[in-house]
């Protein structure tokens, strides 16, 4: 079914837009007559602007023609098409009542578009693969379970809450590192104003006097006429280096370093650590909660851990489980893992359990997530400050020694 973009008076006078599903111009047209909406215009949408393109053989990924649905609208349409669905309505009219109620024109597409791949003929995961951007493996996947079981609309309500788990434990920890950012940000932002334009302003006294000034206040001058002098080139030099490392982390061989680094670090390696693996064994108890085999739990597993020591690791995994030996002795042959997690693992293969074990230690590993942000941000944050105040407080000395100096000579 062809989907068109419209522009339209509603009964009020205001303008509003939006996508709608309908056989032809014409009927859609009568459908928005019905809803008291004039038509401005309207225009066939094309299906192909909203198909994400795949990465091709040589490595290199055509432009993507959509994106713009965000986590939070991924999770938010889940749960009420897992709503829909349990309703008892059927897929294309659980997806017709989920577009309508969808926030923003560029997730309308998206769902537009899979709305007519449903009523072409197409099962609903081979819909949502041709948009990798937006869904990721995981999900698709786990509706790809589903169908297969006829058990999809608990597989979407499973998944809304997976998704929710998800983006509750990625806001905390940005709502956590928020404020020791906002710390670094201002106090170098106030540090560099004084060094360029207030410091100066003062010591040009202390210049004009020639006289031997005190060392802090000589370490002080030099530093704020090297500022004013290469700031552009230092802000340029910055720039440029964010730029390197981004382009420098893409190299797999170099990922894996830093990676690795990370992972050793006093206090932020254990939080990146029980982080990679909180997301691995949700997603894999998830996955295999809901029927999907093993084998493509543990890849689905990997590609969200995060990390590429875990994606390493679950490699080797994969290999060993395809062999038949299980999940949890190539889990302890990686030495990445936690003791914890081995042994819950290894409880819920020998009790039939691995999914409700593999879930339970998640929910585990994110409260420890939670507590090691909270604990570190308790200390990072006077940290930051003490740094930011010794900064400020030699900057007076330095100021103030030659003011003593000079008063002790006057007195």
């Amino acid at each position: 079914m062809p989907v068109f973009e419209y522009v339209a008076i509603d009964a009020l006078g205001k303008n509003c837009k939006g996508i709608l599903a309908a056989d032809s111009a014409a009927s859609a047209r009568h459908a928005l007559l019905q809803r008291k909406l004039f038509v401005k215009s309207l225009s066939a949408a094309q299906a192909d602007a909203v198909v994400e393109k795949t990465p091709t053989r040589s490595g290199w990924q055509m432009p993507v023609l959509f994106s713009g649905v965000t986590r939070q609208q991924l999770t938010g349409a889940t749960q009420v098409l897992a709503t829909l669905l349990e309703a008892g309505l059927p897929l294309d009219k659980a997806l017709s009542g989920l577009i309508e109620n969808m926030p923003t024109a560029p997730a309308q597409r998206v769902f537009s578009h899979i709305l007519e791949r449903v009523k072409e003929g197409w099962e609903l995961s081979a819909a949502l693969a041709e948009h990798p951007r937006v869904f990721p493996d995981t999900y698709i996947h786990m509706v790809r379970a589903g169908e297969s079981s006829g058990t999809l609309q608990i597989v979407m309500s499973n998944l809304s809450t997976y998704l929710e788990r998800q983006y509750a434990l990625k806001r905390k920890l940005q709502a956590a590192m928020m404020y020791p950012c906002f710390i670094l940000v201002f106090g170098a932002l106030v540090i560099s104003i004084l060094l360029l334009y207030v410091i100066p302003e003062v010591t040009r006294i202390f210049i004009d006097l020639k006289r031997d000034l005190p060392v802090p206040t000589v370490i002080l001058i030099a530093v704020t006429d090297f500022m004013r002098s290469y700031w552009p080139l230092m802000l340029g030099g910055l720039v440029g280096l964010f730029l390197a490392m981004l382009r420098v982390m893409r190299i797999p061989a170099v990922r894996r370093v830093l990676d690795r680094i990370i992972l050793h670090l006093p206090v932020i390696g254990p939080i990146v650590h029980e982080a990679a693996m909180a997301r691995l064994t949700r997603s894999l108890g998830t996955c295999l909660k809901q029927g999907v085999t093993l084998l493509d739990a543990v890849d689905i597993g990997a590609a969200v851990a995060g990390n590429t020591v875990f994606t390493e690791a679950m490699a080797a995994v994969r290999e060993k489980a395809q062999q038949g030996a299980g999940i949890t002795e190539p889990m302890r042959a990686t030495g990445v893992f936690s003791p914890i997690v081995l042994q819950l693992a290894s409880a819920g293969e020998q009790s039939g359990q691995l999914d409700t074990m593999l879930l339970t230690v998640a929910r585990m590993l994110e409260a420890e997530v939670e507590n090691r942000v909270t604990a570190a941000s308790s200390v990072v944050e006077p940290a930051l400050i003490l740094a930011m105040g010794a900064v400020v407080a030699f900057m007076v000395v330095a100021v103030m020694l030659p003011i003593f100096e000079m008063s002790s000579l006057i007195g």
